[in-house]
């Protein structure tokens, strides 16, 4: 069966852009071998020209294997007759995949559903509502309300989604390490969020601070009731990760029973307009805490530090402000980088800071450790000391 593209398209550097996909395919399988079924498909997929071009079709920035491998899972979620759909633990259960090779039946499946398929890769984008990254947000929140004890917080999440992360103190947030398991969140919340503390010293857990109001902005918003939105944010979480997608699911539940405020629009210009939002419910005086997580890493680089001029003029007011960020290295405005080398191309290690404005004036940034983008691990060692 014809690709449909010749794979002559010039990409930068004049390297044809099937061969540019191929390659990622090839890239995403070797970095992430521990993923039983999704190495094992992107490894085919580099090899075969006929799936690889489906990418072809993503909008700009959106070119990336997690948006191929995302369109597929939501068919499967869609589709559970479909003949890969017996591959995927998020559609027949932990523990009853079939043991064997999945590409004849992942392959088969893409071609018979190729423009269905195309057309999802061309109208969507990746949204990554991983519900774990509270793990090292809610590190991130008591340190960055530390100073301002006892005083109710305006939260506002940047490129929020679903809303998920805003409703972090409802669940169980645990941090275990050789020395000691710690949690802070409701102990006895259906929702358990569990990363391993790597700080040296192991850190100690801070309560939360009360949350008054929670709000978040995003380009396309998932409300509770919309069951496609729902779809595919659970078809853009890797299925063969135990307890990623029960989590996703379980958090979907609680948040349809205490639904947070969501704004549709842009994280940036938009911005003002939310944190006011957060602020009329919270009353004068509140602290706002804006926060990103893997978010401003797809804002445009020129764009990022309009950020802190909303948030400075939010300051003037009168009130706490703080921005808590998980970012890739050299993601966020106004954070030094440690004097450390840089991780290698390809490393996801996340940096963990905050920026805070007290009585108007912003104060000296935190640069409080690093964790795994997805919280399965959170180093909260004070890396200017290394």
């Amino acid at each position: 069966m014809s690709s449909g593209y010749d794979g002559v398209l010039e990409g930068p550097e004049g390297v044809p852009d099937l061969v540019r996909v191929r390659a990622m395919f090839d890239e995403f399988a070797s970095s992430h071998n521990h993923l039983t079924l999704y190495s094992a498909i992107c490894r085919e997929v580099a090899g075969d020209a006929d799936t690889a071009s489906l990418l072809l079709a993503a909008s700009p920035g959106q070119r990336r294997p997690v948006l191929w491998l995302a369109a597929l899972h939501d068919l499967v979620l869609r589709r559970p007759d479909v003949a890969a759909a017996r591959w995927y633990p998020s559609v027949v259960g932990q523990g009853r995949v079939p043991n064997g090779d999945p590409w004849p039946d992942v392959r088969q499946t893409v071609l018979e559903h190729r423009e269905e398929l195309t057309a999802a890769i061309a109208t969507h984008s990746t949204q990554t509502n991983e519900v774990n990254r509270v793990v090292y947000l809610a590190a991130a929140l008591s340190a960055a309300c530390a100073d301002v004890v006892g005083v109710g917080v305006a939260l506002v999440e940047m490129g929020a989604s679903a809303g998920l992360l805003l409703l972090l103190d409802h669940y169980r947030i645990e941090r275990w390490s050789a020395h000691r398991t710690t949690h802070v969140g409701d102990p006895d919340a259906p929702v358990v969020c569990v990363g391993q503390d790597r700080s040296d010293p192991p850190s100690m857990a801070t309560p939360l601070p009360r949350i008054v109001t929670r709000a978040g902005v995003d380009l396309h918003p998932v409300a509770v009731d919309d069951e496609a939105g729902l779809r595919w944010l659970e078809a853009c979480l890797w299925p063969d990760v135990p307890g990623r997608v029960e989590r996703f699911r379980a958090a979907i539940e609680m948040a349809r029973e205490c639904p947070p405020t969501l704004v549709r629009g842009d994280m940036v210009d938009d911005l003002a307009a939310v944190v006011a939002l957060a602020q009329q419910g919270a009353g004068p005086g509140s602290h706002v805490v804006v926060f990103s997580s893997w978010a401003l890493t797809y804002v445009a680089k020129e764009r990022r530090a309009r950020v802190a001029e909303v948030l400075d003029h939010v300051a003037a007011q009168g009130v706490p402000v703080s921005w808590v960020t998980a970012e890739p290295w050299g993601c966020m405005p106004g954070i030094p980088l440690p004097p450390l080398p840089l991780p290698a191309a390809g490393d996801d290690s996340t940096v963990l800071a905050v920026r805070r404005w007290r009585e108007g004036v912003e104060t000296e940034p935190l640069v409080l450790g690093t964790c795994h983008p997805h919280g399965l691990w959170i180093d909260l060692t004070d890396l200017t000391a290394r």
